[in-house]
Formats: C-alpha cells, sequence, structure tokens
C-alpha cells in the first residue's frame, strides 16, 4: 500500500477514536492492506472492564467471573474484536485433508485410533493390554461416601471376563444409537477419588454422539456390555446404545452420508415419525451428523401425512436383534441445525462455543455434560474436522498456526497472545480453551472448567486459599489461576493451537 494512504489512514484512526470508529477502522485497514492486525491482542473496543463479578444481563443479575462485563458474556462483543471474522480459514475439501493428516500424525502414537484400517481380528496379548485398567492401589476410592473395598475391585475385573479370550478374536462392527458413555470398566456406578465427590467419576472416559462408527472387540461377563474403539477412544458401552452391522461393507455404507445436517446448538430434540402418531423425544449434541433422507425411503412411514417445514432425517436405530436399523424423525427448520457442516471462520467458533456459555461442566462428558476438550472437539465438529478428544492430545495436532509457548520469557508470550486472533484454541497442562481477545491488558477466554481461583483472591494455596469450584462453562481471563500449583493461566500456557 502507498504509504501516504497509510499515514492518512493512521491519522484518520487517531482523529475518529474519541467518536468510536476505532475498531471500524482497523479491521478495514487490514482488510485493505492485506495485513494482519493484533486481532485479539490490540485493544479495540473502548468498553472498559468491571473489578467485580456480578453483571447484569436483561434486568437480571448474573454472576460473572472478575473483570467480565455484561457485554463481555457475548459473542458478537468478541467477534467485534476480530479482523474479518467471516473469512473462510479452510475449504470442506481442506479440512477433509487435514482430517488425514490428523490420522497419519497421531495414530498410532496415542489414543487416536485409525478405524478404516483396523485388522478383522485382534489377538489376546493386544486385547487383554486395551481392557485391562488397573486402579492406583494407593489411592482411595469412593462410591458416594462409602470407600471401595478389594473384593469390589475384583468383581469389577472379572465382570471384564478377560479368561475367555481366545488367541485371535475377532472383530465386529457398530454404529452408536444414541448418546453413549464410555467407561474404563463395565460398571455404572460412580467411582470418585474424593470423598463424596460424584462430579468427577474416575470410570468415565468419554462419551460417543449418535452416528460414531466403533469397532466392537469384546463382551462383558453378563453381556451388558461391549468393549469398542472409537476414533478416539476405547471402553466400555451398554450394548443397547450400539447397533451391529452384519459386515464391513454395511458399516462403511453407514457412513456414507452425502447429504446431512450438522446439529448447531448446543442439543436438539427431534422426535421419529410412522403413519400414526409421533414417538418419544430423541435427543441430539453439537456436532452430530444425520443423514438427510430421500422421499421413496420414508414415504411410507409418513403415509398420507404432508410434512412442510422440516428436515426429515435417517436416525440409527439398534434393533431388537441387536442388529443396525433406522428410523425417521423430522427436524423442524428452526432448530439450531445446518445443512451441510458451517463456514470455518473465526466468527462461527466464537458463536459456537457462546452456544455453551454457563452449561454444567462434565468430566468425560458425564451427565450429559462436556469437559474442556470435548467441548473444543463438539464446536470443531460442526465445521467437520474430527479433532482428537483428550487435552494432552489436542495439543499435539499439526497446523501453521501451532506455537509453542515453551521456555519463552513473559514478554514474549506476551507477543504471542497480542498476534493471535479470537477464535485461537491454547493448551496448558491439563486444560484447553478457546481465545477471545485481550481487553485492558487482560487476555480472555472461554472454556469448560472444574475450577480456579480467581483475580481478586490473592492468597497463595499453600496458605489456605479457597477453591472456586465452577464446573461450568466460563469467561474467564488468564489471570485466575489453578489451586494446584498457584500459577495463572497465563503463566501455564503451553501451546496456541492454531488451524489451519
Amino acid at each position: 500500500m502507498n504509504k501516504y494512504i497509510v499515514t492518512l489512514l493512521i491519522a484518520l484512526t487517531c482523529l475518529l477514536t474519541a467518536c468510536g470508529y476505532r475498531d471500524y477502522i482497523y479491521r478495514n485497514v487490514a482488510d485493505v492492506s492485506g495485513q494482519a492486525v493484533s486481532g485479539g491482542g490490540t485493544e479495540m473496543n473502548s468498553h472498559s472492564a468491571a473489578g467485580g463479578g456480578d453483571t447484569a444481563i436483561s434486568g437480571s443479575v448474573v454472576h460473572s467471573s472478575d473483570n467480565v462485563t455484561a457485554d463481555m458474556q457475548t459473542a458478537d462483543y468478541w467477534i467485534g474484536k476480530t479482523v474479518s471474522p467471516d473469512k473462510i480459514l479452510m475449504t470442506p475439501t481442506e479440512i477433509a485433508e487435514y482430517n488425514k493428516l490428523l490420522m497419519t500424525r497421531l495414530s498410532p502414537a496415542t489414543e487416536y485410533y485409525d478405524l478404516l484400517n483396523y485388522g478383522e481380528t485382534i489377538d489376546k496379548a493386544s486385547l487383554d493390554k486395551l481392557i485391562r485398567r488397573e486402579h492406583d492401589p494407593s489411592k482411595t476410592y469412593f462410591i458416594g461416601e462409602a470407600e471401595i473395598a478389594e473384593e469390589s475391585w475384583d468383581a469389577y475385573r472379572e465382570s471384564c471376563d478377560l479368561e475367555s479370550l481366545d488367541n485371535l478374536n475377532p472383530v465386529e462392527y457398530g454404529i452408536v444409537c444414541s448418546r453413549a458413555d464410555v467407561r474404563v470398566l463395565p460398571t455404572t456406578d460412580n467411582i470418585t477419588n474424593d470423598w463424596g465427590d460424584t462430579g468427577h467419576d474416575v470410570m468415565q472416559s468419554t462419551a460417543l454422539a449418535v452416528n460414531e462408527p466403533v469397532l466392537v472387540l469384546h463382551r462383558s461377563l453378563d453381556e451388558k456390555w461391549l468393549f469398542v474403539i472409537a476414533n478416539e477412544h476405547a471402553g466400555w458401552v451398554l450394548q443397547d446404545k450400539v447397533g451391529l452391522c452384519p459386515d464391513k461393507e454395511r458399516w462403511l455404507d453407514a457412513q456414507k452420508i452425502k447429504d446431512f445436517i450438522v446439529v448447531t446448538g448446543d442439543e436438539v430434540t427431534v422426535r421419529t415419525i410412522s403413519a400414526d402418531t409421533p414417538s418419544e423425544p430423541l435427543l441430539f449434541t453439537m456436532g452430530t451428523k444425520l443423514a438427510l433422507a430421500e422421499k421413496s425411503e420414508y414415504s411410507a412411514a409418513i403415509g398420507n401425512r404432508n410434512i412442510l417445514d422440516n428436515y426429515i432425517v435417517k436416525v440409527p436405530v439398534r434393533e431388537q436383534n441387536g442388529q443396525l436399523g433406522y428410523q425417521y424423525a423430522v427436524v423442524p427448520l428452526g432448530k439450531d441445525v445446518s445443512h451441510g457442516f458451517l463456514d470455518y471462520t473465526r466468527g462461527n467458533v466464537i458463536r459456537q462455543a457462546f452456544k455453551l456459555l454457563g452449561n454444567p461442566y462434565g468430566w468425560g462428558g458425564m451427565n450429559g455434560g462436556r469437559d474442556c476438550s470435548s467441548m473444543t472437539r463438539d464446536i470443531y465438529l460442526c465445521f467437520g474436522f474430527r479433532l482428537p478428544r483428550d487435552a494432552s492430545v489436542q495439543a499435539k495436532i499439526p497446523g501453521r498456526g501451532r506455537i509453542s509457548l515453551k521456555d519463552l520469557s513473559e514478554r514474549e508470550r506476551t507477543a504471542k497472545l497480542r498476534s493471535m486472533q479470537p477464535g485461537t484454541i491454547l493448551q496448558m497442562p491439563g486444560h484447553v480453551m478457546i481465545y477471545l481477545g485481550c481487553q485492558d491488558r487482560r487476555y480472555y477466554v472461554i472454556s469448560a472448567n472444574g475450577t480456579f481461583i480467581p483475580d481478586h483472591d490473592t492468597a497463595s494455596p499453600a496458605s489456605g486459599s479457597k477453591n472456586y469450584q465452577t464446573r461450568l462453562v466460563t469467561v474467564n481471563d488468564l489471570e485466575v489461576r489453578s489451586p494446584s500449583n498457584g500459577k495463572t493461566w497465563k503463566e501455564q500456557l503451553a501451546v496456541i493451537v492454531g488451524i489451519p
């Protein structure tokens, strides 16, 4: 750009700042010149952050983290701090290629499985290693307030039926038919390592959404549980959650969903259709992909009814014989769904994240909730990404925007933060979050988190600082601290996970 034009624009920016046009000027200078303006790092909004924890929204008092105002609790506030928020960052084709790259880079070194190229059998030693999960004998575990005796652990191990493993075990194929908890052992018992704390079940690994493909490797002694491998985890699921395919070809066909809708809301409830009356509602969570049915498929199911202003989708079900079947459901156009994947833009990442604000935290997806990594995974599913499930593995995903913050000085880390655009994933040990932007030299994120010490509490954990348990999806700045070590989240940041 001509240097005289740039000088003129800078002078115009200074003149119009007091009139509230600074955001507009910064965004348009970036668009004209093609250069990035320190997106989230540049303080482009004239609102000042509050020091208190209570903010008012629509006339009612809503609690918030320190330094978070009511407008900061909206997606539009942070989208307004984003350079070119509606610019498409990757096309669907590029995202599909990126998913292949993820599989190449992450499997088999991490728990990220290449199901399509898995063998037709698995040997006894390998399967035993996958299934066998020993508890730490040095720790005490509880069910509610009752300590678990060693006899109970023996019963859990027996239920895995490892004695029945053959030298070679056949691989079966299945499709998840309703949201399924993946368990470390075949039990629904809520087992914790903290007396009375039922919100952190050490048996919970993750939760699988409808239409997820799985490989079935084994059954529990009572045959109520299946040991499965999904793309991002292995563990036990209740058998009534999975419809089995007679062979691999049928399983592959079930995954060929060409025309589809994606659930883009937190969750969507729909009803199946028949020639008579609608059935009980079905619940689908963010990122779930549902195949659109062709008229020739569902005409018999709806009889003489004329269904208007609805998508008609095929929903997988487990038939009485355990096999995969389908029923048809109507999804009103007014539901929060998208015909095809959403465009991958920074603005859409932020919009999706704020649809989850205030939701309960769910370790491993327990109780229908989300933890930090399942939140980012579900958001990115809406664009077609297949991110790994665990926070530690998400930190390893490749990308041109990936930046390691290890061994950087405070000044260097701050410079990296200031250069980031809102919508970028950040990772620190044990936690991932989505960056929102900078205001008054504070850096803000949204994430599903379990606990943190707020900025106003200056006591150290060693001195008995109160543990502020949140277990919610919250907006907060990076000055909050971890109770385990007293360090701020900003100090602990390890990786900027930029995609692409």
